[in-house]
């Protein structure tokens, strides 16, 4: 086992001199390219605070409220008939309603197969979208600031979220990047304002304002041209 560990350490150590040297960097050039720029971004974080992604899942809600509402109106009925029928002592009385609650029940499904079909669609749209508009301006910044590579990562979206069982478990079960300590790395606010001001949106229920700073990508603090 020593002897591995000293094969492994004495690899690493040629790889590491090969990186260094002169050679690595062009024939007869010793200088040594600029340092990595990489940065991560709070993806949770950019979606509680990007107001047009906010406002497109409202609108979703709302649609959904509807089918609901449409759905719900029908079973009372339903609900009402079947106690009919229970007090009902006629035959043929009895056979009208349960037509009838067969006619409502069929009424229900194709409720239901319509806002699934259309919720599904709609949903899908809307996350392809938001998806589309995120990694473009990620990609805007990354070039307009120089920077090598941009990772994201799930977190709390707030400082009071952070002691919270789900999002520790979050943090220590999903397989990405998960930054316990950062220095001046995180863009996350960089990447909300660029999308809030390239997309912009009415504010959605209940979510606070987020501010913009123009249809160009946000400089990011010490970021090169």
């Amino acid at each position: 086992m020593k002897r591995t560990f000293t094969r492994l350490a004495a690899l690493a150590t040629v790889g590491l001199a090969v990186a260094l040297s002169p050679a690595a960097y062009g024939q007869g050039n010793s200088t040594p390219p600029r340092p990595q720029r990489i940065v991560i971004v709070n993806i949770a974080k950019v979606l509680r605070d990007y107001k047009k992604a906010n406002f497109k899942g409202a609108e979703i809600t709302k649609k959904r409220e509807v089918y609901v509402k449409q759905v719900q109106a029908l079973q009372d009925q339903v609900t009402a008939i079947n106690a009919d029928y229970v007090k009902a002592t006629n035959p043929d009385v009895k056979k009208q309603l349960e037509e009838k609650a067969r006619g409502l029940q069929r009424q229900i499904e194709d409720i239901d197969r319509q806002a699934k079909r259309e919720l599904t669609q709609l949903s899908n749209d809307t996350i392809v979208q938001v998806y589309q508009e995120i990694k473009g301006v990620i990609f805007d910044i990354a070039k307009t600031n120089n920077l090598d590579m941009v990772l994201c990562y799930p977190a709390a979206t707030k400082p009071e979220d952070e002691n919270s069982p789900q999002v520790a478990q979050l943090m220590l079960q999903t397989p990405a990047l998960i930054p316990f300590y950062h220095s001046g790395m995180d863009i996350t606010k960089v990447v909300v304002d660029t999308l809030n001001a390239r997309y912009p949106s009415p504010d959605p229920p209940a979510v606070t304002p987020a501010s913009g700073t123009g249809g160009t990508p946000a400089p990011v603090p010490g970021g090169g041209n």
